[in-house]
């Protein structure tokens, strides 16, 4: 009984300060009904009665935007999906994007005349293996893997994942890069195994690639800045 009579207590202080029904149950463990029957004698002031107003208004606006955003995010996993069933991915799919994609993550050294590239998502790492393998055929002797992680990371466990995801054995790994993170660093947390680089020591690789981004600008680039392009999806 005593213990009613405190939550009955909580509930009408609570009501007092101006919090609303459902806000109180937060609160208070009881029903709705209960909170309702306790607190409906409890006057509240024109400012308490808009902020219950103007919170229940919100919600509502919150909720529709989080239905609008799913809804939204469906229409367009939809397109997409739509769009990758049209296209045909096979070898020449394969060669525009391994290309574009060393075209933007990519790295030409000039101490060794390497070809490199360097990425934390796995699924990138697969794809661009796919095309020095399938595309360029590289020569598997001449390619090396080297991790950088946090000096707090557990480099064994990186090592092995990315010779998993590369498919390049361990004895082809260079020395692991230790890297000094600030205190507040959150990489580490976000990706626990690290980066990989990949490079290739084979200077005919480097100029192919290096010929395939320059044919690609030309063939692909913007001939005009009117800003009228055909939509390529919508005519298939």
């Amino acid at each position: 009984m005593l213990r009613k009579q405190n939550l009955y207590n909580k509930a009408v202080s609570l009501r007092k300060n101006g919090l609303s029904y459902n806000e109180i149950l937060d609160i208070v463990p009881v029903g709705h009904g209960t909170v309702s029957r306790w607190c409906c004698n409890v006057k509240l002031t024109e400012e308490q009665k808009n902020r219950i107003t103007d919170k229940k208004r919100n919600t509502l606006l919150i909720k529709n935007l989080i239905e609008t955003s799913i809804k939204n995010k469906e229409i367009d996993r939809n397109w997409a999906e739509e769009a990758i069933d049209k296209i045909n991915i096979n070898r020449d799919s394969l060669l525009i994007i391994g290309t574009m994609l060393y075209w933007a993550e990519g790295y030409n050294s000039k101490k060794n005349h390497s070809a490199g590239f360097t990425n934390t998502d796995p699924e990138m790492i697969k794809i661009i293996m796919r095309f020095f393998r399938e595309v360029l055929l590289v020569d598997e002797e001449k390619m090396r893997v080297m991790v950088r992680i946090s000096e707090k990371g557990n480099i064994n466990k990186a090592e092995n994942y990315w010779s998993k995801i590369t498919g390049i054995p361990l004895k082809r790994f260079q020395k692991t890069e230790k890297l000094k993170l600030k205190e507040s660093s959150t990489s580490l947390e976000r990706c626990p195994n690290g980066m990989c680089r990949i490079s290739i020591y084979d200077v005919k690789i480097r100029r192919k690639i290096n010929s395939l981004i320059s044919f690609i600008k030309v063939k692909m680039s913007p001939r005009s800045s009117t800003g009228q392009s055909k939509n390529l999806l919508s005519s298939r």
